[in-house]
């Protein structure tokens, strides 16, 4: 069984307090794109084998922040699928990697939910959605939204969803650092005041369309790797009319206009790992 896993962006991410459980309550604006990983899941006769594999690289020379086994969201998002039905049976879980590690762009998360659809479809488990979602909310806050996917309005610790419908598909540039950031240690240093929800105001710029209006992110008030804002300056330098940071760091997009136009601005950035991306409409996807 092959899944496609897709990658997500944070248009908006606001932190607004520490919550009582330790986790933080957030409200953000999540997209999926079309920057996609592939996930194989083959069943086997007992057992969670999970690799993961970059493209023309060995598996032991992928980047770290990508791990095997047990310490990867896939193998517990198969766990929790042999708890909730409580099958003796196993899988062999095979990920492509096209989507940085560690990077804010939630590969592990869309890895993981990727595991719990399409575990349901191999096995014909028939488990409703609702109950995909249920099981998600307990791997981390981005894996329901790649259950359900497009792009959502998430709060409370990310995985309370609302469903937005109705825009039109736009390209990115999308710029991945060398350097990456540690999401505990970015959550650690905002040092947090209650703040108040702006989520009414961001929604009316996307209202009208005004996505320039809505880029925001919390975290680069408190990440201060020079190279972020000489990134951003480099491609409003090329033509991008605005760019943010995704999740915690360190990817930075910006919206273009056209495919063509990403593509001038890709074969213009120097020094960094670059990719051209569209919006993508769903989450993961079974493909065969």
């Amino acid at each position: 069984m092959k899944v496609i896993s897709p990658a997500k962006i944070n248009l908006y991410l606001n932190v607004l307090a520490k919550r009582r459980d330790g986790y933080h309550e957030i409200e953000t604006i999540i997209q999926a794109i079309d920057l996609c990983d592939e996930v194989t899941l083959r069943e086997r006769e007992k057992g969670i084998e999970v690799s993961c594999q970059k493209e023309g690289l060995p598996a032991n020379e992928w980047q770290a922040g990508v791990p095997h086994g047990k310490g990867n969201l896939a193998y517990r998002a198969a766990q929790l699928i042999l708890q909730e039905t409580k099958l003796s049976r196993g899988v062999a879980i095979k990920i492509k990697k096209n989507i940085p590690p560690a990077a804010g762009l939630g590969g592990g998360s869309s890895n993981a939910a990727a595991t719990l659809v399409g575990l349901n479809k191999l096995w014909n488990l028939n488990l409703p959605k609702k109950t995909l979602i249920r099981l998600a909310s307990s791997l981390g806050m981005d894996v329901p939204f790649f259950i359900q996917g497009g792009r959502a309005v998430a709060k409370g610790r990310g995985d309370e969803l609302t469903p937005l419908k109705g825009w039109p598909p736009f390209w990115l540039i999308l710029v991945i650092p060398e350097f990456r950031v540690s999401t505990n240690r970015a959550y650690q240093s905002l040092g947090l005041t209650k703040g108040e929800s702006q989520i009414k105001i961001i929604m009316k710029h996307l209202e009208r369309g005004d996505l320039s209006s809505v880029l925001y992110n919390r975290f680069e008030e408190v990440i201060k790797y020079p190279r972020i804002r000489m990134i951003k300056e480099e491609l409003k330098s090329l033509g991008v009319g605005s760019a943010s940071m995704s999740g915690s760091g360190s990817a930075i997009f910006g919206i273009v206009r056209s495919g063509e136009e990403a593509e001038r601005i890709r074969k213009a950035v120097k020094e960094e790992e670059v990719y051209v991306a569209k919006t993508w409409n769903d989450g993961v996807a079974v493909v065969s």
